[in-house]
């Protein structure tokens, strides 16, 4: 579990801050820009990028009016569905999910009210997000599959294995087997990140670099596209997904009901051994940032071992590894180590 997210949205037609307090480092601008920009009717970015990840785009409907997109790398064998953390969408897994194409059928799918799917008013809670699942999962014609959730997702694999035994193979959580329920309080002490600047948002891969270098994490410059707004300039101007949603989708959060899971489970977790670790501008802080840094450091460890002996003790047969030094997108900072984890769970019988 790391950062703070940000978001960057629009009322009034101009742009403002309001944060969304969970684990994506969220693209965001300050007030000081004193940027005016006018939200309703920007440009789409440029289309002369395209994404180098190898998979096919395609989307399903769930429901009536709404509609998600399915990302497909293609691959032989059983298959392997990833799904996203909050505010993320499948784009996020568009340096990892292909690794998995020399033993698996590999897709990810974004929930609705992000990136390219359907952005309805209702259908946040967790029973309306199981249901799109078996939805894309029926169209697709796939009866049993392995699902891989980051984050947030971590939800709904819990309770679509619960709710449906018999689809799924087996479960692997990436920094995901937690209560999400308990995140505001946890979250509280987080210090504000360096704000981002004009050069900050003049591109994707400006925006891309500054998340890195600010949390730490490299985020796919699909996923960068995806979820922001940009100008005809390809500069950044809002969010793809209002603040209303991720309100709506911490409010649909609960206890995971591990005892109802009957599939054989892989939780992969990060942990920070100090606050520089979770904080990449700890050189520049000052000593009360520093001091909120460690409070929330040291919240985050508790949070963190509570979490994990849980799921030891109701996750039955749950192999639980953690990651020291990694940071919530850890199939990206351990890429090499949770690959092969993942391998070795994948291939067993």
């Amino acid at each position: 579990m790391t950062a703070v997210a940000r978001r960057f949205s629009c009322m009034d037609e101009h742009a403002v801050i309001s944060s969304v307090p969970y684990i994506m480092p969220r693209i965001f601008l300050p007030v000081a820009l004193s940027l005016t920009i006018a939200c309703r009717g920007a440009e789409p970015a440029p289309s002369a990028w395209h994404d180098p990840s190898p998979h096919r785009v395609a989307f399903v409907t769930v429901a009536p009016e709404v509609r998600l997109e399915v990302l497909d790398w293609g691959g032989s064998g059983p298959p392997l569905v990833f799904l996203a953390g909050l505010q993320d969408v499948a784009h996020g897994f568009d340096d990892f999910a292909p690794t998995f194409t020399d033993t698996h059928h590999v897709l990810a799918l974004t929930r609705r009210g992000y990136g390219a799917s359907s952005q309805p008013p209702s259908g946040y809670d967790l029973a309306t997000r199981l249901a799109d699942l078996r939805a894309v999962l029926d169209s697709l014609h796939l009866q049993r599959v392995t699902l891989v959730g980051h984050s947030m997702a971590g939800d709904e694999l819990t309770g679509f294995a619960g709710a449906y035994p018999e689809r799924v193979d087996r479960l692997v959580y990436l920094d995901a087997a937690y209560d999400h329920s308990a995140l505001g309080p946890l979250l509280a002490d987080y210090p504000a990140p360096p704000p981002m600047t004009q050069a900050d948002s003049a591109s994707p891969a400006a925006v891309q670099a500054y998340l890195l270098r600010t949390f730490g994490m490299h985020i796919p410059e699909g996923q960068v596209r995806a979820i922001g707004r940009y100008d005809a300039a390809g500069r950044l101007v809002g969010d793809v997904t209002p603040a209303t949603v991720d309100s709506a989708m911490l409010a649909g959060c609960g206890r995971p009901d591990y005892a109802r899971v009957r599939a054989p489970a892989l939780a992969l977790n990060s942990i920070a051994d100090s606050a520089a670790q979770i904080f990449p501008a700890w050189p520049a802080m000052s000593e009360s940032q520093r001091v909120q840094a460690r409070r929330f450091a040291e919240k985050l460890r508790v949070f963190g071992n509570a979490e994990r002996e849980r799921v030891q003790r109701e996750l039955r047969g749950a192999r639980v590894l953690a990651f020291h030094g990694a940071n919530h997108y850890l199939f990206d900072s351990n890429e090499a180590e949770v690959t092969r984890a993942m391998r070795a769970f994948l291939a067993e019988h």
